[in-house]
């Protein structure tokens, strides 16, 4: 399963939105000196998303006999990670909005995870490209 470098890129994605389970998104300081952070397991969508965003390319990894599902479900990962950053965004609006006493506010590591996942899922892409050009050119070769 581990075997071609697409399925640890992959992996690195699947890692890489996991991660913000953990990591804040976005956060400040309030008038009072009290810190507030948003997470992704804060808001139910975000939640789901995240979980889906780090599913897929798992299940990436289990199809590696089937190129063509492979690059489809990655296609599937990109465009729900681009959703998913539109989503952030939405989010911070609303908590800034809810939290309008901020001294100072700032995105954080998890709002850097999403587009770190898009470069590792455009990496297993050009992975999986290479080994099916790879295959027809020995193809061509019997």
């Amino acid at each position: 399963m581990i075997q071609r470098i697409q399925s640890v890129w992959l992996l690195l994605a699947a890692l890489a939105v996991a991660l913000l389970f953990k990591f804040p998104v976005y956060g400040g300081l309030l008038a009072t000196g009290e810190a507030k952070d948003l997470l992704v397991g804060q808001n139910y969508l975000l939640f789901i998303v995240a979980a889906v965003l780090v599913l897929f390319p798992a299940i990436a990894i289990a199809l590696f006999k089937n190129r063509s599902n492979q690059k489809k479900l990655i296609w599937v990962s990109l465009l729900l990670n681009v959703v998913f950053i539109g989503l952030i965004w939405m989010e911070v609006g609303d908590f800034t909005q809810a939290n309008p006493n901020f001294t100072s506010s700032v995105y954080k590591v998890g709002a850097i995870l999403p587009i770190v996942s898009i470069v590792l899922l455009v990496l297993a892409y050009v992975g999986i490209r290479k080994d099916e050009k790879l295959i027809a050119s020995a193809d061509r070769l019997r």
